[in-house]
């Protein structure tokens, strides 16, 4: 989150030299020429970031979620939350986390890819102007929310004490499948608060860039992100609980 923040912080002062070395390359690298450009750099801004955001949480994340989740864990089963076997157990949950992680990843931008050519159009065939642009963007949060679900439980079994890469990866997996239902139900209980700041940006970022101040953008993401870490956090131990009652049960 700390990155996240910085990154906005700098891309928002791009007029400046610090701002342009910290921030201005990846602007280019993700935006192009758009995103070094006031006010257009905030208007794509939003762009800029998820893809920062979905490198971190998949390279950092495949670290800190593991062990979030071995601390999580603690209180339940009493494992040991820090110390060597702990540390160990995050190590061995942290290449089936990266691979679900990146395969999650290039799912949605694959899904983004297309979700214009056709899925954008048939919408806006029955919904028309700002309500079609709407829907449209209920349809992607939900299949985002869809595929994370899906990949939700491989690092929670990864961080199972023995958990071998199969056992995380693929037990993971086919387990999000089978919790499909009352995952999902778990994600949309507490992601609503980062979908609030995240809508207007997503949807009409010209109106800030035109009617209001474009670093209101820049605001909302920040907001996002913080109110995403917490999110992140309670959706991971509701499903870890989830899981572990689970296994209780089958047991």
């Amino acid at each position: 989150m700390a990155v996240q923040l910085l990154f906005l912080f700098l891309a928002s002062n791009l007029a400046s030299v610090w701002g342009m070395t910290g921030a201005g390359w990846i602007m280019r690298l993700t935006t192009r020429e758009a995103g070094v450009h006031y006010p257009s750099s905030f208007a794509v801004l939003m762009n800029a970031h998820a893809m920062l955001e979905s490198f971190l949480f998949t390279t950092v994340g495949s670290f800190l979620i593991p062990l979030s989740l071995v601390r999580i864990y603690a209180p339940v089963t009493g494992s040991p939350g820090t110390g060597a076997a702990a540390l160990s157990r995050v190590r061995r949950a942290y290449l089936p986390t990266f691979c679900s992680l990146l395969v999650n990843v290039a799912l949605l931008l694959g899904w983004l890819a297309i979700f214009p050519l056709g899925p954008n159009k048939w919408i806006h065939v029955f919904l028309s102007g700002g309500l079609g642009d709407l829907a449209g963007w209920c349809v992607g949060a939900l299949v985002s929310f869809l595929l994370g679900a899906v990949f939700l439980y491989v690092p929670i079994r990864g961080v199972a004490t023995g958990a071998s890469f199969r056992d995380a990866f693929v037990g993971g997996i086919r387990e999000g499948f089978r919790a499909l239902g009352p995952t999902l139900f778990i994600i949309l209980v507490f992601a609503w608060p980062t979908l609030i700041f995240l809508a207007p940006v997503q949807l009409r970022p010209m109106i800030f860039v035109n009617k209001f101040r474009p670093e209101i953008i820049a605001i909302l993401i920040a907001a996002a992100a913080i109110v995403n870490s917490f999110v992140n956090y309670l959706i991971y131990s509701a499903a870890a609980r989830l899981h572990w009652l689970g296994a209780r049960k089958e047991g």
